[in-house]
């Protein structure tokens, strides 16, 4: 443990440079653009594993100027203040400067000759000060908050510097490889979303034998796409067929509430979107008494609430609860069939219904029109497709257990009860 004096700890609001929250530009919603010169960070960009790009808004250089106040800056923390979010926090991402935060985002810049931005973002992300921001965040009397008074009290503990900075590097050395795979796997994906587009969605090499063009596929591949369109504009031959042609699609129903427990007994249950992970399923509840079954490559998308479409694949056995649904291409055709739905899932979403609590019906999914090339081009996708989607799992899987790590360490660094230097030594001992 840290001796007596580093184990003191300084208040927050002393020893920072801002502290404070933005608003929503006049307007609202409707005054947003596609793209701008200015971001405005919102709740949905804030993950504890990191920046989120997913939704993010732009603003006028006009609107940016009434925000001139919550100008966001390198290495600034960003805190969710409000709502179900409340209490998530990360670095911005020096990608989406020049930005601005709305009301439910705060910026937090400390002074970084007493505390390194970095550390400060792991030390609120501990399950610590997670569980403290959440308990303050829920004494108030409507929805969930924290102000700027109660940010400003956070006791962060007095470590020097250097060992802050230590501490940062080590941890953030692992999220730097998660986010690395993160990337490659998100290429590896549009990669193969590209193939399946040019394929079975432009028609490309059919097309390009219609032109006479220089094909830039192999004779025996390209022999296998027809010469021409039909009347409906679609390859001679290629069908539009069901996706429960192709694919068993498993709709879930949730066991007895009192078979589910916390502590993994059981089989893994999938609920709803509380339970969606990036890659994989989370698992957060288990049940004694499974019914509806996803097997390990499963894809997983959640078919009623706000969150319909989201997706995620079971790297094991799970039980599907209400709510989602498993798609298991039939005789090796998943890579196919997961690519296609994928790829078009805001068609298949255009057939929801429920203004209020929108959803999908076990029809929806399995009579939802794929186009069929036939078994020989499915399976030359598939060749083709398979290995990044291997390395896409393999990608997931070493994510998964550096952040287990990562968490694993996390606490005990920010206590004291593990140094850097105690890591490093191990590794010396281990590599001798």
């Amino acid at each position: 443990m840290r001796d007596t004096k580093e184990s003191r700890t300084i208040r927050l609001g002393d020893h920072c440079l801002k502290i404070g929250s933005g608003a929503t530009p006049r307007g609202g919603k409707e005054a947003y653009l596609s793209e701008g010169p200015f971001s405005l960070i919102r709740s949905q960009n804030i993950l504890n594993e990191r920046f989120s790009f997913g939704g993010l808004a732009f603003i006028s250089q006009t609107q940016a100027d009434q925000l001139s106040n919550v100008e966001v800056l390198a290495d600034d923390v960003l805190l969710n203040i409000t709502g179900d979010s409340v209490a998530r926090v990360c670095q911005v991402d020096p990608a989406v400067l020049p930005a601005r935060v709305n009301q439910h985002v705060a910026i937090i810049r400390p002074d970084k000759e007493i505390i390194d931005p970095r550390f400060l973002r792991y030390l609120l992300v501990s399950p610590e000060m997670q569980s403290h921001m959440l308990g303050l965040s829920a004494s108030g009397a409507t929805r969930n908050a924290l102000t700027k008074g109660m940010i400003e009290k956070f006791e962060i503990p007095l470590i020097p510097l250097p060992e802050q900075r230590a501490i940062a590097a080590t941890l953030g050395a692992l999220d730097d490889k998660i986010e690395l795979n993160r990337r490659m796997n998100a290429t590896l994906e549009a990669m193969a979303r590209a193939l399946f587009r040019d394929w079975f969605v432009d028609f490309g090499p059919t097309r390009t034998k219609m032109a006479g063009e220089a094909p830039d596929l192999s004779p025996d591949l390209l022999s296998l796409f027809p010469d021409r369109l039909d009347d409906a504009g679609k390859p001679v031959g290629w069908d539009n067929v069901p996706m429960d042609a192709l694919a068993e699609v498993t709709m879930g129903i949730s066991p007895e509430g009192s078979t589910y427990n916390d502590t993994g007994v059981g089989t893994p249950l999938c609920n709803g979107p509380v339970e969606y992970g990036d890659f994989f399923l989370r698992q957060i509840k288990w049940t004694t008494a499974p019914s509806k079954l996803a097997r390990r490559g499963d894809l997983i998308i959640c078919v009623r609430g706000s969150t319909t479409g989201r997706h995620a694949f079971a790297d094991a056995e799970y039980c599907l609860g209400r709510g989602v649904a498993s798609i298991r291409g039939r005789e090796s055709n998943q890579e196919f069939v997961e690519t296609a739905l994928m790829l078009q899932m805001d068609r298949l979403l255009q057939k929801t219904t429920g203004s209020v609590f929108p959803s999908l019906a076990t029809q929806d999914i399995k009579k939802f029109a794929l186009v069929d090339p036939g078994q020989a081009l499915r399976m030359a996708f598939a060749t083709i497709v398979r290995p990044m989607r291997d390395r896409i799992w393999s990608n997931a899987e070493e994510s998964q257990t550096l952040a287990q790590t990562r968490d694993l360490l996390l606490p005990r660094l920010m206590s004291g009860e593990l140094r850097v230097a105690d890591l490093d030594q191990a590794e010396k001992e281990t590599a001798a």
